[in-house]
């Protein structure tokens, strides 16, 4: 059986790009709220509950709390004044949670992950927080639960180091578990670029600063040089074992549009590309710049009067 979309005659709603973006991840109680309230405007969970036969109110709060955090929706107090910014949300309370976590399993499953990671159980305020990355925050479970395993792998068990690393994130453009794994996958990566910088420049990867790792990750991910093109601006920096002396290097390089090794050591590289590069040539250039020089013959003169 092959199906099609009918035409459409009326009764048609805009239904923003972003609701898309997020039907990977949201439960489907979470969708069919969505597209009730783009459809009537109404957003009292009471009436949610009842119009789209939701388990609980709390279910239906969940819901507007999700599309909040993800910027569907916007939240503000109801007898705020006219452009009163909206005061942030409060986490739920473990009330709350615990009334939640009974429709939607997925609370468990965030509150079991950070146990394993953290290797310890939560408090209820950190309970509350995890959750409220999920339902207020609108993170992808699967980002926090990813997200909670990296950090512990770091040492560093505690909700804030959570939440500081998710927002890093997002700020990065990752949303799904998808996204999260990848970025995980890059993360890894920088890591053996930055020891292998370290190891060239003769220090601890952990003496790198954040500017340093920075630098680093510009080096591959944006000039696009790989570890020949690094060892190769060790070798023309000589004994000056410097990160910064090395990114004004290939800053320049990456200007000029040299590209490889053989770039920086051809005739290309002799045009101004750097004062730091060194070109070898098989045999000199033939052009002798003190050769026909009056400094030269005055050189001359001054030999001949002072031989007897």
């Amino acid at each position: 059986m092959i199906y099609r979309l009918k035409e459409l005659k009326g009764d048609t709603i805009p239904v923003p790009q972003l609701v898309f973006s997020k039907l990977g991840i949201a439960e489907e109680y979470n969708v069919r709220v969505a597209l009730y309230v783009l459809a009537t405007g109404i957003t009292d969970p009471d009436k949610l509950c009842s119009d789209l036969k939701l388990r609980s109110r709390m279910t239906a709060e969940s819901a507007l709390s999700f599309w909040a955090g993800a910027g569907l929706l916007e939240r503000y107090e109801e007898n705020a004044a006219p452009g009163e910014e909206p005061s942030a949300p409060a986490p739920m309370t473990w009330q709350e949670i615990a009334a939640a976590s009974r429709t939607d399993p997925m609370i468990s499953s965030l509150i079991d992950c950070a146990q394993t990671g953290f290797a310890r159980p939560l408090t209820h305020s950190e309970m509350e927080k995890i959750v409220h990355l999920y339902l207020q925050d609108g993170f992808a479970p699967e980002t926090v639960m990813l997200c909670v395993a990296y950090v512990a792998s770091k040492g560093k068990r505690t909700m804030a180091a959570v939440t500081h690393e998710l927002k890093v994130w997002r700020a990065e453009g990752v949303e799904t578990g998808e996204q999260a794994d990848a970025h995980l996958k890059l993360l890894a990566l920088r890591a053996q670029r930055e020891q292998y910088v370290s190891g060239l420049l003769g220090i601890p990867d952990s003496e790198l600063t954040l500017g340093g790792r920075k630098a680093i990750a510009r080096w591959y991910e944006v000039y696009g040089y790989d570890d020949a093109m690094v060892q190769e601006v060790a070798v023309q920096a000589g004994p000056k074992r410097d990160l910064w002396y090395w990114n004004s290097i290939l800053k320049t390089w990456n200007a000029k549009g040299l590209r490889t090794i053989h770039d920086v050591r051809g005739p290309v590289a002799e045009i101004g590309a750097s004062r730091n590069i060194r070109v070898d040539r098989t045999a000199p250039s033939g052009n002798d710049f003190l050769k026909n020089s009056s400094l030269t013959a005055s050189l001359n003169r001054l030999k001949k009067k002072s031989t007897p």
